[in-house]
């Protein structure tokens, strides 16, 4: 996980007629936070007692970031924006600017439409250049964290990209983090890494926004990051008939509404709110209504006329952010995509958490059911077998030897596994420690050309060894850390022409090695090493045609493909549950004609998509 920032115990602030926070425990992470909760929640509390501005009346509070001569730790924009009456537009950003850090004042005030107010006092400023002002200040701060409290909440909806694109450019170039409360689900979306739900002055939720968004575990948390259709597996069939999907969570964008004079479904109310329609449907069988968010029809629905619901099985194509100069890349457009479902294990449908080729013509998918599963490159099943054990948990990683063999990476038994073709269980390798030759959590398995393979594991002993075709340690590198050349949580590994590929997960980056285990670069780095892709979890990668790399972001729910000397090709896909949609996505492969197989985790299958 990414270095933490804050971290809150058992921490209370008291208010009157309750308490405005009740028992805190929470790590703020480096990157983007946003804070979400119906009003009242206690979103503005949090804020204030992380920056100082309130104290806690229980609990303790620790800052991590350390302090440094030349930069602020923290700026504070509160909701209220905190201007200072007696300065002009222009005199609010020279008074935070630092000495000598090249920031240009000008240069903010244009960012913001701010140049022809540059002399006018905070009085004589409408609500929205108020709003643009205490972030243009904050920004030229250049404090190490900036917490805002509803950014931007005057601002015309139609420029409200344009200022996100400066705060992110901003943050991501100088390495900033940024803490943020707002009540607009789509920037909560767009903008955050993280998220942290509030309701009644608790914490419901603190984790990864994209999974918040795909996955929720109940209607209130899904309700904080926009409209959702919340359907138990019972009511599933009756709105959308006899078809498998997976609840209960179906977001606007992933209902059909479709006119249907057969239908079992008639209209009795719609309404369009622009982006999504609303509509009340009755279930003419049953008697029953039910309101349902869901795609913009065109015309709108009539009442009284029959219709079907449909999930959406259209490959959506998008960015989730927009850019900051080449970083961003285009979308990338697929000509087919097939959704492989996965075997069921009795009563239930195991979720696929690897992929890797395995012999001519296969592919090799390790499931939360302890399974191996071989499928041939059109998505049949043609063989499975079981793992020794997996009431501890499920392998993470399998690699094909050039021998013959297939080894399993038994993340939870800190051993490597080795099977022939036909699943016989040959050996195991290794145990639980740190020395050479053990491990603690092994995650990846890869061979290059002499026959080494190479193991890549994590715990705290976020390393990757390697070792000959029989076994022997050869060498180990990497540890621990956010450092070049270390890793936080080794994911996907690949080697090839004498490059090794680690997808370094918490730290949102591909790193290059080469064969004696030396770091060469981070891919896609700028000058300094920091990462420029914009990855968000990136537990696999895979190389397919013209030597390019293709990564998933277990977080962003997409594929990025990446040229070898690191520059953006582009990004495909988007959280959710439809065609073209991933939820935590953990595994790829390139098939030898360049179709590209996802193991689409969260979603309980596997994805092929063809460009």
């Amino acid at each position: 996980m990414s270095d933490p920032i804050w971290t809150l115990e058992h921490v209370g602030l008291a208010g009157r007629p309750g308490d405005r926070l009740r028992d805190i425990c929470v790590t703020i992470r480096a990157g983007t936070t946003v804070v979400v909760g119906r009003s009242g929640a206690g979103k503005t509390s949090l804020l204030n007692v992380l920056t100082g501005f309130e104290p806690p009346t229980a609990g303790a509070i620790r800052f991590h970031v350390l302090a440094t001569s030349d930069r602020l730790p923290i700026f504070w924009s509160p909701s209220d924006g905190g201007l200072w009456p007696h300065l002009n537009v222009a005199q609010h950003i020279h008074a935070v600017v630092p000495r000598g850090d090249g920031t240009d004042p000008d240069g903010i005030l244009a960012d913001f439409d701010l140049i022809q107010a540059s002399a006018k006092l905070p009085e004589h400023l409408s609500q929205g250049q108020r709003s643009r002002l205490a972030v243009a200040r904050a920004l030229a701060s250049g404090a190490q964290v900036l917490v805002m409290d509803e950014p931007l909440a005057h601002v015309d909806e139609g420029r409200l990209e344009d200022y996100w694109t400066v705060i992110r450019c901003h943050v991501k170039q100088r390495r900033l983090h940024l803490v943020f409360a707002t009540h607009a689900p789509g920037t909560a979306i767009g903008e955050a890494d993280h998220a942290i739900g509030m309701d009644d002055g608790r914490i419901v939720f603190s984790g990864d926004i994209a999974a918040l968004y795909a996955d929720p575990p109940n209607l209130m948390l899904a309700e904080m990051l926009g409209p959702a259709n919340w359907l138990p597996e019972k009511e599933v069939a009756r709105w959308f008939g006899d078809v498998a999907l997976h609840g209960p969570c179906f977001r606007p964008h992933e209902v059909n509404v479709l006119p249907d004079p057969d239908g079992a479904l008639c209209v009795e109310s719609s309404r369009s709110h622009g982006s999504y329609h609303t509509a009340s449907l009755r279930h003419t069988t049953s008697g029953k209504s039910r309101f349902f968010f869901h795609r913009p029809v065109n015309p709108t629905l009539k009442v009284g006329a029959r219709v079907a619901l449909h999930a959406c099985l259209l490959a959506l194509i998008f960015l989730l952010q927009g850019g900051c100069g080449r970083v961003e890349g285009g979308a990338l457009p697929m000509s087919e995509v097939h959704l492989w479902p996965m075997p069921p294990d009795g009563s239930r449908i195991p979720q696929p958490r690897s992929i890797t080729n395995g012999g001519p013509g296969e592919l090799i998918v390790l499931d939360n059911a302890g399974r191996i599963l071989i499928f041939n490159e059109e998505g049949v099943l043609q063989r499975q077998w079981s793992m020794p054990d997996n009431r501890n948990g499920n392998p993470e990683g399998a690699c094909r030897l050039a021998d013959g063999r297939i080894a399993v990476a038994d993340t939870h038994y800190h051993r490597i596994v080795f099977f022939d073709h036909a699943g016989t269980l040959l050996s195991t390798m290794g145990r639980k420690g740190t020395a050479p030759g053990r491990f603690i959590f092994p995650v990846k398995i890869t061979e290059d050309a002499t026959g080494h393979f190479y193991v890549a594991e994590y715990g705290g002993n976020d390393r990757v060894q390697k070792f000959t075709a029989g076994g022997n340690f050869v060498l180990e590198f990497g540890g621990f850390s956010t450092a070049p050349g270390h890793f936080q949580r080794p994911g996907g590994l690949l080697w090839h022409e004498g490059r090794i590929y680690v997808a370094d997960v918490a730290n949102n980056r591909i790193q290059v090695f080469d064969d004696n285990g030396m770091f060469l670069h981070v891919l896609g780095a700028d000058h300094d090493g920091a990462p420029m892709l914009s990855l968000k979890l990136p537990y696999d990668v895979a190389m397919g045609p013209r030597h390019r790399l293709y990564i998933v972001g277990y977080s962003s729910g997409r594929l990025t493909v990446v040229e070898p000397d690191g520059r953006l090709v582009g990004r495909y896909g988007s959280p959710g549950r439809g065609v073209g949609q991933f939820a935590t996505p953990w595994g790829i492969a390139v098939l030898s004609d360049t179709r590209i197989v996802i193991a689409d985790t969260g979603n309980r299958r596997l994805v092929e998509v063809v460009p």
